[in-house]
């Protein structure tokens, strides 16, 4: 059996290991979440739970519209959306609009940093391009 003394140095130091780890999960949930990791500094990357679908946007006049949208969209530990900022865009207001607003409603498994969920930015840019041709098809649209 071991002496009343030593019985209670082991057992401080145990209770000492206890706070010290408490104390830094405490830090840890308390202090890094706040902060938007970027895709460079977490372990794994925030991803869509589900496909993201853009409309090719078209004008009212039917015009196809083509062009650039470059975003931040930030992300929290539990996958939501918690904003969407624009970066640069060479589509018409209601395009970018409705590329936010779709954005904002996607969720997402979120990116993970030394084994906890963190919040993190993810960079995303669209291009609406034309479609391309398919091998060997007439580009005047001739059969």
């Amino acid at each position: 059996m071991i002496p009343s003394p030593a019985r209670h140095r082991i057992a401080a130091a145990a209770v000492l290991a206890l706070l010290a780890a408490a104390t830094a999960g405490a830090w840890w949930h308390f202090h890094v979440p706040s902060r938007y990791f970027p895709a460079s500094e977490v372990d794994h990357r925030a991803a869509p739970l589900k496909r993201i679908d853009l409309d090719m946007p078209v004008g009212s006049e039917g015009v196809e519209y083509f062009g650039k949208l470059r975003m931040d969209v930030f992300i929290d530990h539990r996958g939501r959306v918690d904003r969407v900022e624009v970066l640069e865009s060479t589509l018409p207001q209601s395009f970018r609009d409705s590329a936010v607003k779709t954005f904002s409603e996607v969720r997402f498994d979120p990116a993970v940093k030394d084994g906890r969920a963190v919040k993190s930015v993810k960079r995303v840019e669209v291009d609406f391009a034309p479609p391309v041709p398919e091998a060997g098809a007439s580009m005047s649209g001739d059969r």
